[in-house]
């Protein structure tokens, strides 16, 4: 009886020691090569402040990018906009966002639009450098429409 107590009490120590010494200490539910978001502050006038947060999908260095439509072209930044097609490119990603009827969609092949079409002879604009921080680009595609119309009504 005595041997069958320090058997199951040694078991019970080895067990519960042994879990300690092999747990996975708050690294348990972290990815491995998940960047962690950064939030940038950029301060426009005295009374405002802009709160933008970094994008998941921001490369940790500086990359130059040559797209698969267009590989001789070196873009400097994250999104190509075509105002022909309304559409845009993202470098990072290297895929499309363009309109499905009301929806916004991100396609990694080229959308039904654009099949035929050779992009890298296209008119396109690379867009600036603060907005390579934002995921949604869409939602900012009347300015960009607006803009990049004014700039080919004036060549």
């Amino acid at each position: 009886m005595k041997s069958s107590k320090k058997i199951i009490y040694s078991l019970f120590l080895l067990f519960f020691t042994g879990s300690f010494l092999f747990a996975q200490r708050g690294h348990a539910h972290k990815r491995v090569n998940q960047p962690t978001k950064k939030v940038v502050v950029h301060k426009q006038g005295p009374k405002r402040t802009v709160i933008v947060k970094r994008s998941v999908y921001r490369p940790a260095k500086v990359v130059v990018y040559h797209p698969i439509w267009h590989p001789t072209h070196t873009f400097h930044r994250r999104w190509v906009f075509f105002p022909k097609y309304n559409l845009y490119w993202d470098n990072w990603r290297q895929g499309y966002y363009f309109m499905n009827g009301p929806k916004w969609i991100f396609s990694t092949t080229p959308p039904p639009v654009i099949v035929n079409v050779n992009l890298s002879q296209e008119k396109n604009y690379e867009l600036k450098e603060t907005e390579d921080d934002i995921d949604e680009i869409y939602e900012t595609n009347q300015e960009h429409q607006s803009s990049y119309e004014k700039e080919e009504s004036k060549e």
